[in-house]
């Protein structure tokens, strides 16, 4: 009864005071606003889309292809995107679809081996009948492996051999250019064909040098000097202040390449080094490998010609490439087109497609590309280089193939390591060295005409990884201008980037 009393009046004191409140003015409250903070992270991202945007309208890109894509590795959403579903052609930039089935399918420490084979037998020094020198597709065999080799027989108690050299490329295809390579590219360095047997990436050296008097015939030394090669040399000696002009001409007769070097040297030119490709892979590392015999004491009088090793023969001595993981970095590094073409051989050596633009079948790196989800018909891989302009791609497939590779712990230090880094080695060396992204950014370039690519890596000052892949297409200006806009673009990216 207590409690309900206390409640009665409580309630009695609460009406009146309520009552009292009407004859005095009530304060009035202001609703509650929340302050609404922008997010730095979008003012950023809104920063870095304008100045990307301003740097992509220069008038040296007047109706070129231009596709970017650009993702922080731990982000869901790109930073920047423009044409990243779009075909574009990668030039060297495809070495990254080839650097990822290598790595993938015939691992980092894959080694390729050269050998020779011969009768198990011999008797004072002398081995009887044919020695086949045969190749597993090493891209980097060089004349010193060589010399190896013919010293391991040396040291053996082979002092002479009675047949002939078979030089044997039967490992691997027989086609020694990538579909799409242009037919009038001439006998260069940069497109040497591809063979299993393959020594100094199938190139050898000039040196031209201007006669003192004009209307003379220039110098010609050759390295190495093979009766393989015969040179014929017809570059005179022009007036000082004249351009220079050489052209190679190569043509293939009764087992010897034929080189017609034609044109003029102004006589206050300097000495001219040249490098060239020849035809025939096999017999031109069969001849240099008849060097290195004879310069071991071997004694030779064969002739060097094509053959298949017989299963029955014993092998007598070996070489073993380096590391593929070597390879990868030269490959990027330097963006040679020989190692290139070699592991595309590899990975593809069970296939029949070998980058054939109308062929149903996969190559060996379309394969690896559809199991990392790429769907067939999306993209096209011609060749291991990126020569080919048959090849096709879309600057998010880059992307996410580099994405994958530094996601993989096992892969990631070999995949870094191969790229060029800015401002320090490779392709890259005196790129971004005033302030854009001096050490910052490794990355893969790929150029031919009219295409310039950049596909890798940005490190910001705060830590954080950037992957991006930029691809610039049918430009009417000059190379040089789209790489000042692509390193422009990668500066921006880590002055704003956290």
């Amino acid at each position: 009864m207590r409690n309900n009393n206390i409640n009665i009046a409580f309630a009695a004191l609460l009406v009146l005071g309520l009552a009292g409140c009407g004859g005095h003015s009530v304060v009035k409250q202001e609703p509650l606003t929340a302050t609404i903070v922008p997010d730095s992270m979008a003012i950023k991202r809104a920063r870095l889309a304008s100045g990307i945007d301003s740097l992509l309208a220069d008038s040296s890109l007047w109706q070129a292809q231009c596709g970017l894509y650009l993702i922080e590795l731990n982000g869901s959403h790109p930073l920047y995107a423009r044409n990243q579903d779009q075909l574009f052609i990668p030039a060297s930039v495809n070495k990254i679809f080839t650097t990822a089935a290598a790595l993938y399918d015939l691992g980092p420490s894959r080694q390729f081996m050269t050998a020779v084979y011969g009768d198990s037998l011999w008797i004072g020094g002398k081995l009887k009948g044919d020695i086949y020198l045969k190749g597993f597709g090493d891209p980097l065999l060089s004349y010193s492996d060589l010399e190896a080799l013919a010293f391991r027989l040396k040291s053996r108690g082979i002092t002479q051999i009675s047949g002939d050299l078979l030089a044997d490329a039967s490992y691997l295809d027989t086609v020694k250019y990538g579909a799409g390579w242009m037919w009038d590219e001439g006998p260069h360095a940069y497109n040497a064909p591809i063979s299993a047997l393959s020594c100094n990436q199938n190139i050898f050296e000039t040196s031209l040098r201007p006669s003192s008097k004009v209307g003379r015939q220039a110098s010609v030394n050759v390295s190495p000097d093979l009766p393989y090669l015969n040179i014929q040399n017809r570059v005179v000696t022009s007036r000082s202040g004249v351009k220079r002009k050489i052209k190679a001409e190569r043509t293939h007769y009764n087992g010897k390449d034929i080189f017609t070097l034609t044109g003029h040297l102004p006589q206050d030119d300097s000495v001219q080094y040249n490098s060239f490709s020849v035809s025939e892979p096999a017999l031109y590392c069969g001849a240099l490998f008849v060097q290195a015999l004879q310069k071991q004491g071997i004694k030779f009088n064969g002739r060097v010609k094509k053959g298949e090793t017989p299963e029955a023969l014993t092998c007598l001595a070996w070489h073993n490439s380096p590391p593929l993981y070597a390879m990868i970095q030269k490959m990027n590094k330097e963006s040679d087109n020989f190692i290139a073409e070699m592991l595309f051989r590899q990975v593809s050596k069970d296939s029949s497609a070998f980058g054939s633009p109308d062929s149903d079948t996969l190559n060996g790196v379309e394969e690896n590309l559809h199991r990392m989800g790429f769907v067939p018909g999306s993209f096209r891989v011609a060749d291991g280089s990126g020569l080919s302009r048959y090849n096709l791609c879309y600057p998010r497939q880059v992307a996410e193939v580099l994405t994958t590779l530094y996601n993989d712990p096992l892969l990631q230090t070999e995949l870094l390591e191969a790229l060029p880094v800015a401002g320090v080695d490779g392709t890259l060396y005196r790129r971004m060295q005033n302030g854009g992204a001096p050490i910052k950014v490794r990355a893969k370039t790929g150029t031919m005409t009219g295409v310039s690519c950049l596909a890798g890596f940005a490190f910001s000052p705060g830590r954080k990884v950037y992957c991006f892949a930029m691809m610039f297409n049918n430009y009417p200006g000059k190379a040089t201008e789209v790489r000042r806009i692509q390193d422009a673009i990668l500066g921006r990216l880590l002055e704003i980037a956290p």
